[in-house]
């Protein structure tokens, strides 16, 4: 009698864990298809300038890699007489402050040792650079690059009425590592295959950290109060529960060095993941709601979209059904378990495709083949790394991801005297990629 019972409720569960499984692949299938049919958007001709633009770039220690962003801020194809930069150095110890003014970026210096983080950072900036009477701000990483026409779409974007606008967040390293390469494929499928579609649909889009842009009635009319480690999702449900819409722009990429390292890799997951969970948790159930008793269909594509788009919970999610239904068709042989089984079968199929086309459209080396066969490796460590963020709840600090150290401008300063260990192992690290 219980053993019938337990394999009843095995069967139950497996069933449930299939059904939820087939629901996020055919969401995700949807929306590639959806995808086939979205035209690519060309950069506009040159129009004289309407709007006026603040660059805000908050920085945490960032002298290794401050030059870059401000290369290319300057790069930028738009007068100069109507766009600045402006630097928060957030209790920065080195010379972030000091590159970033001699560069002729207004900096803005912070220093709070008990409010931490980059959302703290922009809560404290923003009302300042507001002031300076801009028309709309665009929040750059300091680890990240620009193309030069970025501020000419926004500009045709701002004239076509919308307000907040979501910049295409790509991978500048794609072949320094397998981990990279991963990250540079999920990318890729997130920004063309997933956003891309859902912001021709009118759906959910979710900022994602860098490359996003405000008018400035937006930050003014919703002050940004979004302090958690997921600030970028914290201020999305805030802006689309009051029905402001967030476009997302393929054309304007911003690109960063993911990292190439499992140590890298670890940093950001255990900063991100536990704080995404708890905030897909608490929000999702919340849209949701708002969805049924506003009728807005908006919303409740943004409680699934804070679910879905955690790759981590996907990934996650489809491994425990598969175990689920391995389990009940060894202790439950039958024609249900069979036709599980090959539901399980045909989903994994479905997303072997769908990364496939992922590393179509990035491109195909031998170099990229190499690493694509190392995957799985990368898959299961990234599990792992997760499954410790989400342990230790995600931390709240500002704690910088570990990169290659560099000269700025060519001259090494003192402070990076403490650096060199890291940097000796960061040069056995890409000796050993070469050799790959």
């Amino acid at each position: 009698m219980i053993a019938s019972l337990l394999a009843w409720l095995i069967l139950v569960l497996a069933t449930a864990l299939v059904a939820v499984a087939a629901s996020i692949c055919a969401y995700h299938a949807a929306l590639m298809l959806v995808s086939l049919g979205v035209p690519a958007r060309e950069v506009p001709n040159a129009a004289a300038p309407m709007h006026s633009f603040a660059i805000v770039v908050p920085a945490h220690d960032e002298e290794a890699t401050i030059g870059k962003v401000l290369d290319s801020c300057e790069a930028l194809d738009y007068p100069a007489d109507r766009r600045a930069v402006y630097v928060v150095a957030d209790n920065c110890s080195d010379r972030t402050a000091e590159l970033a003014s001699g560069r002729g970026a207004t900096c803005l210096i912070r220093e709070d040792k008990e409010r931490r983080g980059k959302g703290f950072a922009l809560a404290w900036a923003l009302p300042q650079v507001l002031a300076a009477g801009y028309d709309a701000l665009l929040i750059l990483d300091a680890d990240c690059r620009i193309e030069p026409h970025a501020l000419q779409v926004c500009d045709a974007r701002l004239r076509q009425g919308q307000r907040v606008l979501q910049a295409n967040d790509g991978v500048a390293n794609p072949d320094g590592s397998a981990t990279s390469y991963l990250l540079a494929v999920a990318n890729l499928l997130e920004n063309d295959c997933f956003y891309a579609p859902k912001s021709a649909l009118g759906l959910a889009v979710f900022l994602r950290g860098t490359g996003m842009l405000f008018h400035r009635d937006v930050l003014l009319q919703f002050p940004w109060r979004a302090e958690s480690v997921v600030e970028d999702a914290e201020y999305t449900c805030q802006l689309l529960a009051a029905g402001v819409r967030i476009r997302f722009v393929p054309e304007v990429r911003v690109t960063s060095d993911f990292p190439a390292r499992g140590d890298q890799l670890a940093v950001q997951r255990e900063r991100w993941v536990g704080g995404g969970l708890r905030m897909a948790l608490t929000r999702a159930p919340r849209l949701l709601y708002g969805s049924l008793k506003t009728g807005r269909l908006v919303l409740c594509d943004a409680g699934v979209t804070m679910l879905v788009a955690s790759r981590p919970l996907v990934i996650g999610q489809f491994l425990l059904a598969a175990a689920a239904t391995l389990l009940a068709a060894w202790i439950s042989p039958g024609s249900w378990t069979a036709f599980l089984m090959a539901t399980m079968g045909s989903l994994a199929a479905v997303y072997a495709a769908y990364v496939g086309v992922g590393v179509a459209r990035l491109g195909i080396t031998r170099r990229r083949m190499l690493l694509l066969g190392r995957l799985p490796f990368c898959v299961a460590s990234y599990l792992v790394m997760a499954m410790k963020g989400m342990s230790r709840g995600g931390a709240g600090d500002w704690k910088r991801t570990p990169r290659v150290v560099e000269r700025d401008g060519g001259q090494e300063g003192p402070h990076l005297d403490a650096c060199r260990s890291q940097r000796r192992d960061e040069s056995q690290f890409r000796a050993s990629a070469i050799q790959e």
